[in-house]
């Protein structure tokens, strides 16, 4: 009875333990700041104004929405959670970005596991059936040195049935192993008229916990059932 008991228990304990390996854990909190367009006030206009939390180029701006001028209003497609403001190119240029860096090195022990994963998501859109619109993309670093990046694909002018309006862009892989920051971009690009039409809101860029390996899981599962052994030896040896 004793034997059955403690291997039930130990069977159960391994069970839990081994449960994570099958699957990482869930993502993380948003790592960007001001990925929502809020930390400030956006312009009634299509102005530059500050944009805090980003370091930008050219005139790339944060508007209000329903601004003069046909922007996106609260009730164009868009994120049901939108606040006062989103993201946009601005005025009389071809191309403007915003970038921010990450800091993950205390990640680094999960990330060089190889199998922690990132989320990077955003919601980009752009005026009418013009061409105009915004990337968001993700660049990892291992200290100074470049090691990959993402991206999610879509919100092309047919995406959003040539209407203005955002649509929402999701991509997730693995970390690069040795990452220790990563560079969120957002890069608008006009094609047509004098504005910069692209335009973002609700930015995220969020990260999963490590899976253990699945060789750490099958030794941990060895060093089980060879512990199941020896308690099985002496029990005989007792009885």
């Amino acid at each position: 009875m004793k034997f059955s008991y403690f291997a039930a228990a130990l069977a159960a304990s391994l069970t839990l333990t081994l449960a994570p390996a099958a699957q990482a854990g869930d993502f993380g909190a948003n790592l960007i700041v001001n990925g929502d367009a809020e930390a400030g006030t956006g312009s009634s206009n299509g102005g530059l104004v500050t944009v805090p939390g980003w370091s930008t180029e050219s005139n790339f701006t944060v508007v209000k929405y329903g601004a003069s001028g046909g922007f996106p209003s609260a009730v164009d497609p868009g994120p049901a959670n939108r606040g006062l403001n989103f993201f946009a190119g601005g005025e009389n240029n071809s191309s403007s970005r915003a970038t921010q860096t990450i800091d993950l090195s205390a990640l680094s022990a999960e990330i060089n596991t190889g199998a922690s994963r990132y989320d990077l998501s955003g919601w980009v859109g752009g005026y009418e059936s013009q061409n105009d619109h915004a990337t968001l993309t993700a660049y990892f670093y291992s200290g100074t040195t470049y090691v990959g990046f993402g991206s999610p694909s879509g919100g092309s002018t047919s995406d959003r049935g040539y209407h203005t309006g955002l649509l929402l862009l999701d991509a997730q892989d693995f970390i690069p192993v040795n990452t220790t920051s990563v560079v969120i971009a957002l890069d608008m690009t006009r094609v047509s008229g004098s504005y910069n039409d692209g335009y973002a809101d609700n930015l995220s860029f969020r990260v999963a916990p490590a899976a253990v390996p699945e060789a750490d899981a099958y030794a941990m599962l060895l060093g089980g059932l060879a512990l199941l052994g020896v308690v099985a030896k002496r029990k005989q040896r007792k009885a």
